[in-house]
């Protein structure tokens, strides 16, 4: 047997534990991208310059159907996470077919409000009307009138504050599903407003301040409002379609 002594190799290092697993990044809600991301396309000066002329056209109702089916699909642009979502003014008898559904679901959204408004007036006006009578009963009936204006003229600013919370995510699933239909699925829309409820409000944050900027087009010989008009579509339209999407990409 030999002498030499045994000497044991030194254990292996043992190797440092893995890093905690990293939680995927949540995407949130962009509020600079409305405003910012039309002067992203390198083409943005000439869609502008289109889209102000049918706001122009405007003045005879079917350039809203333009401009409106021309939205739809810049929100689907968003929607599909597009890094250049502005369309191309290219498909013009698309864009008015889409633009005259979705101008049909406003104003079947706006009928409450009209039958409001009439409501309203007619009184107002057949108390104007007893009034001109200084009998007791002209007087009575002038009185009664002018209540049941008043009345109505309260419920104007919920019913008002209602379409406005409400319209857009109409709007929303129209343009998602291409269906008149998905506009008056009530319960669908409240769950999708309940359940998206910041970015939803921020969104028609962001839509309160495009209306706001439309107005600088005044500005500029009142002819710039046409073009900060449209602008303030595209906006409102990304911003409720980023909403959607953050809505429907998985966390």
């Amino acid at each position: 047997m030999s002498d030499v002594p045994f000497t044991p190799e030194p254990p292996s290092p043992v190797p440092p534990p893995p890093p905690p697993p990293t939680a995927p990044a949540t995407q949130e809600f962009d509020f600079v991208k409305p405003f910012s991301f039309v002067f992203d396309d390198p083409r943005w000066v000439n869609k502008i310059l289109l889209g102000g002329l049918f706001y122009l056209a405007g003045f005879l109702l079917v350039g809203w159907f333009f401009i409106l089916g021309y939205v739809a699909q810049l929100m689907r642009n968003v929607i599909l996470g597009q890094p250049r979502p502005l369309p191309e003014w290219d498909n013009l008898s698309d864009y008015f077919g889409e633009g005259a559904l979705l101008f049909a679901v406003g104003f079947v959204w706006m009928l409450p409000i009209f039958a409001l408004v009439g409501i309203i007036i007619v009184p107002a006006i057949v108390s104007g009307a007893l009034d001109a009578h200084h009998t007791a009963a002209a007087q009575a009936a002038s009185f009664m009138t002018a209540g049941v204006t008043a009345v109505f003229s309260c419920l104007m600013v919920p019913l008002g504050l209602a379409v406005t919370v409400f319209l857009p995510a109409s709007f929303l699933f129209v343009v998602v599903e291409r269906r008149f239909g998905a506009a008056f699925e009530f319960a669908r829309i409240w769950a999708f407003i309940r359940n998206n409820l910041a970015n939803y409000l921020l969104a028609v944050v962001v839509y309160l301040i495009a209306r706001f900027l439309a107005g600088f087009g005044i500005a500029l010989c009142c002819i710039g409002v046409v073009f900060t008009g449209f602008w303030s579509f595209l906006i409102t339209g990304y911003a409720f379609a980023q909403t959607y999407r953050l809505a429907t990409t998985p966390r």
